[in-house]
């Protein structure tokens, strides 16, 4: 009977598994797994594309300037008016992170 590993130590086999390069069956084998385990972790441990994506937030306050400003990981800074609504500057970044 194989092995139980935890939810941490099979997301770890993933990472390796990713960063390898080898094909997914050859990889689980010699680590001691099946293959099809690996394939469900890994597809475990991808979010679904529409999955909502966190990212930190630095506030600071700006009286003087009444606008609401977004800066994306790749740089990418986006200015809006302070009274505008939440899901319009929402759908605005999702569109800059869209693929064209």
């Amino acid at each position: 009977m194989a092995r139980a590993r935890t939810a941490a130590q099979m997301t770890r086999l993933v990472a390796q598994w990713r960063a390898s390069g080898e094909p997914q069956a050859r990889f689980a084998r010699r680590h001691g797994v099946r293959p099809w385990t690996l394939w469900y972790w890994s597809r475990k441990a991808t979010p679904p594309a529409d999955a909502p994506t966190f990212v930190p937030v630095q506030v600071t306050p700006t009286p003087e300037r009444r606008s609401i400003t977004v800066v994306l990981p790749d740089g990418v800074c986006v200015v809006a008016p302070a009274d505008t609504p939440a899901p319009a500057v929402a759908a605005l970044v999702a569109a800059l992170r869209a693929p064209c």
